[in-house]
């Protein structure tokens, strides 16, 4: 099936709606196996059956009105843990977008005679496949095709008590992904080699976040203007000046001292010399912000457009590089956007802490900083509006950089997200870039890496956990990969940004002697040790290390998490309060993050949790009973 990038990029968000709905019980996502695989898209293992709502596990039938779309399925995903797999229904516990073969077939509430089958022999399948079971009275009348990811979301929220705003919202945003993603597919960044600089990997993100239904997200705050794709250069942006009133703005340790380079920088490339006044304080801030500005801040001063710079985006679109102004820093920019469900500001509890965590803390913590190096934060400031939510839009930290002298250090450094991603122009672009750069081109090179990638992993990022009781948040976009630039071995790892931190104060109290200096309310702080373990869980398991065994296809034969298993057992004490939450045999579900749960209850900085079939335990393809 040969499909538009309009097509794909549907497709790229339905499925992660669907992912979301079914994986954060939302929904009930049944699982109809097939005896002999379809010929379809390399086989087909079986059916999704969504429903639009949540039913009771020991549901008999429904009507064709609950179903919300079918979607076969590569192999057979991970079922319910409680459920029985001689049962007449499996219900599935996690579904991923990338168990999902891309056709989605959609019910009508009512059947309609004179509609055509577009995909006759897959509906047939399924509807001899309900009622096998007398679960459904469904005709080809009521199978229609995928009508795209908005009609899914509109289904679905018609059957939940939602808010107008949240509901229309979501869509929009849903909308934004959609053709965002569409332009990525049109547009696709050049394939990276092993030898680009890590601005380049940075940039060459097609997708992105594997699961997150606005992953794709490019959404501009009013009083933006609303920038369809290709209308702007968000990687490519330019940095502008305004002073503000030193009175009205909190600055932590030498923010002027720090970004006196960019200053300098900019009279130069405008041939005259950017003044201000003794009471006031210069802040760099994106072009995009200028709008905010103005709009929130009467009192800023906006320097003309001569004093501009050019900027080098990394993946986050916030975070900067700012060529000849600087070696081993960078700038981290508050903007306007909302990327996936968050608005890409920088709140002033963020810009208190970061610089304080990084003097105080980070020394402190145990770790062996042969194989981890935290990028600290150095320096920030953000306005004192009372409002904290107008106040992040003022808002900049300057942050150290290694990826700009890596190579002083024999180093690559390539960010985690971009080693999972294809879809790139040029020579084998179609492949998963860790594949491709890597040469991992049979299944023995491909468990060898995982081994060494993981066991690293692991080495760097469990000691401040299990110890100081701090879980950075390891995603992919927050670790950078470090590389012998000469044999290509991991050496270590590069962690950056603090927002998603998790600090259980009594712990690291008590294992440090510090009292973190923090304003009251920060998201970061857990109140339990399993809270802890809930975001190292989520962050390190069920996102980094998951997408990776995917796309390393080491996932349905259970070998990548057989690796992992080993490697928790070999670096966890049988004795931490981890070992039992992670690997006792009677976890089958841990914490995970929802998403959608989320986002439908305006939450981005709180995070809610729902339980999610625990991966570590997870062996491969279990077969069910298909009679």
């Amino acid at each position: 099936m040969r499909l538009s990038a309009r097509q794909r990029a549907e497709f790229a968000t339905a499925s992660r709606i669907l992912s979301c709905l079914v994986t954060e019980s939302l929904v009930t996502g049944l699982y109809l196996p097939l005896e002999n695989g379809l010929n379809l898209e390399g086989g087909v293992a079986g059916f999704a059956v969504v429903l639009a709502e949540e039913l009771s596990p020991d549901i008999t039938s429904f009507r064709p009105d609950h179903i919300l779309a079918i979607i076969p399925l590569h192999h057979h995903p991970i079922f319910h843990p409680s459920d029985d797999l001689n049962s007449v229904w499996i219900r599935i516990g996690l579904l991923d977008p990338s168990d999902m073969i891309p056709l989605i077939l959609e019910i009508e509430s009512t059947p309609q005679d004179d509609r055509v089958d577009e995909y006759p022999e897959i509906a047939t399948l399924v509807i001899d496949l309900l009622k096998r079971h007398e679960a459904c009275e469904l005709s080809r009348n009521y199978v229609v095709a995928f009508r795209g990811a908005l009609s899914i979301w509109k289904k679905f929220a018609a059957c939940q008590v939602l808010d107008d705003k949240i509901r229309i919202d979501i869509m929009e945003e849903y909308s934004s992904s959609i053709e965002w993603q569409a332009y990525a597919y049109e547009n696709p960044p050049k394939v990276p080699s092993f030898m680009s600089p890590s601005i380049d990997w940075e940039q060459s993100i097609v997708e992105g976040h594997p699961t997150h239904p606005m992953h794709k997200t490019r959404y501009f705050l009013p009083p933006l203007p609303n920038y369809p794709p290709g209308s702007y250069d968000l990687l490519h942006p330019r940095l502008r000046f305004i002073s503000l009133p030193r009175e009205s703005v909190k600055a932590t340790y030498d923010f002027e001292g720090l970004t006196s380079p960019v200053l300098k920088l900019a009279s130069l490339k405008a041939r005259k010399e950017l003044t201000f006044e003794a009471d006031r304080i210069v802040i760099p801030v994106h072009e995009l912000q200028l709008v905010h500005i103005q709009d929130k801040f009467p009192e800023a001063q906006i320097y003309p457009e001569d004093f501009s710079l050019p900027l080098l985006a990394q993946q986050s679109l916030r975070s900067v590089v700012v060529p000849d102004a600087y070696r081993g820093i960078h700038l981290k920019l508050g903007v306007g956007i909302k990327l996936t469900s968050a608005v890409r500001t920088i709140s002033p509890e963020s810009a208190y802490l970061g610089p304080r965590f990084s003097a105080q803390v980070v020394p402190a913590l145990t770790m062996d900083r042969n194989i981890v190096t935290v990028a600290r934060e150095l320096a920030s400031v953000v306005h004192c509006h009372p409002n904290g939510e107008i106040a992040k839009h003022c808002a900049a930290i300057v942050r150290e950089c290694y990826e700009d002298t890596s190579e002083d250090r024999g180093e690559r450094l390539i960010v985690c997200t971009a080693l999972v991603e294809k879809g790139h122009s040029g020579l084998d672009g179609h492949l998963p870039s860790v594949v491709r750069v890597f040469n991992l081109n049979t299944q023995a090179k491909k468990l060898r890496w995982l081994e060494k990638f993981v066991s690293i992993f692991l080495e760097a990022f469990l000691p401040p956990m299990l110890h100081n009781g701090v879980a950075f948040e390891c995603h992919p976009q927050n670790c950078v990969a470090r590389f012998d630039i000469e044999s290509k071995e991991l050496k270590g790892f590069v962690i950056r940004d603090f927002g998603g931190l998790r600090v259980h104060l009594q712990t690291l109290k008590a294992s440090t002697g510090i009292d973190m200096d923090f304003l009251e309310g920060h998201s970061i702080i857990a109140p339990t040790l399993d809270d802890v373990y809930t975001r190292m869980y989520h962050t390190i398991i069920h996102n980094h290390f998951q997408q990776l065994i995917r796309v390393l296809g080491l996932h349905y034969n259970g070998l990548g998490w057989d690796m992992v298993r080993d490697q928790l057992h070999k670096q966890i004490p049988q004795g931490h309060p981890l070992y039992d939450s992670w690997l006792s045999p009677e976890r089958k579900t841990l914490p995970g993050k929802c998403f959608l749960r989320m986002r439908m209850s305006s939450m981005y900085r709180f995070h809610l949790h729902g339980p999610f079939p625990n991966l570590i335990h997870y062996h491969g393809v279990e077969t069910p009973n298909s009679e």
